[in-house]
């Protein structure tokens, strides 16, 4: 990977819908060329996927929520049932396995309180699993 890949990247990052003319034309590049970076980019996956990053309150969903869950067993049939309970939660916008005081971090975005209780409930103190949950609400963004 050298400069003008990693050019190319920081571009598509910051919007995935340029067309390849007008990046090839920013990163300085005959479009045949870029495109065809762009493809090896893909291939060999460093470019993962193109996705759309929604605005959370213009949907609703005006609550952010982190979640640090601390789990009982780790490794286990109970834990793999849980995980695959949080990959079906559309609430729930990151997971991650962490290290530390807790076993996992959530971030999810609700539209109220209400909603938030109910996946407590539905995800933490039905699951046996979760020895503890600790619950912190976003004020605001500093860098998204």
């Amino acid at each position: 990977m050298d400069k003008i890949d990693r050019k190319i990247l920081a571009r598509l990052q910051k919007d995935a819908d340029i067309t390849n003319a007008a990046l090839a034309d920013e990163v300085n590049l005959a479009p045949s060329s870029c495109l065809r970076r762009v493809q090896r980019l893909k291939r060999e996956g460093v470019i993962k996927k193109k996705i759309c990053i929604l605005d959370q309150k213009k949907m609703g969903r005006t609550l952010k929520a982190i979640v640090e869950i601390d789990l009982d067993r780790h490794g286990t049939e109970p834990q793999l049932s849980f995980l695959a309970r949080i990959k079906q939660e559309e609430n729930i916008t990151h997971a991650y396995s962490i290290t530390g005081a807790s076993d996992i971090l959530l971030i999810l975005t609700l539209k109220d309180m209400e909603e938030y209780e109910g996946i407590c409930e539905r995800l933490f103190n039905q699951e046996r699993n979760v020895v503890r949950f600790r619950t912190s609400f976003v004020m605001g963004t500093l860098k998204d």
